[in-house]
């Protein structure tokens, strides 16, 4: 049986919970509000703030010490999150914000914190846009997500 995660969102955490039971499966101590305050509170972003933002959420999933059962899915109804997939031009009801879109995402954070990015590329001048690439990105490497179905709906894809 295929296990799907709930992930939401505290202002000073990112939270997975089993769909099926509703049982908090982890916290991670890394939410998009504690993440702005510690490294994106100056704009605009800064290269060194956004390596400083990897390591410290890198940092806090590790310390979670999660495992997630091979196959299991991923989805959420965050409004952080469906920003990112409209950002990434999904649309639909559950649309699916795979890996790559999201590493196209932070690949433009990237380009816009070096001042290298076409101003229509640029992501919104947002911390917490920022914070939430940076979060979203992490979990879904280092916990073994091949996509983030946005909705909360948890039906099979």
């Amino acid at each position: 049986m295929t296990t799907t995660f709930q992930l939401s969102l505290t202002p000073q955490t990112a939270q997975l919970h089993d769909l099926q039971t509703g049982a908090l499966w982890a916290t991670i101590e890394a939410g998009p509000q504690t993440m702005t305050e510690l490294h994106f509170g100056r704009s605009p972003l800064g290269a060194g703030a956004l390596e400083r933002a990897i390591e410290w959420t890198e940092d806090r999933i590790q310390q979670a010490r999660i495992h997630i059962p091979a196959g299991s899915r991923l989805v959420s109804d965050e409004a952080d999150i469906r920003e990112l997939g409209e950002l990434a031009g999904l649309q639909g009801d559950s649309p699916l914000l795979y890996v790559d879109a999201v590493e196209q995402l932070f690949s433009r954070l990237v380009l816009q914190a070096f001042g290298r990015s076409a101003q229509q590329q640029n992501l919104p001048d947002s911390p917490r846009v920022f914070a939430t690439v940076v979060l979203l990105r992490e979990m879904l490497h280092h916990l073994h997500f091949e996509h983030i179905q946005l909705g909360s709906q948890g039906q099979p894809t």
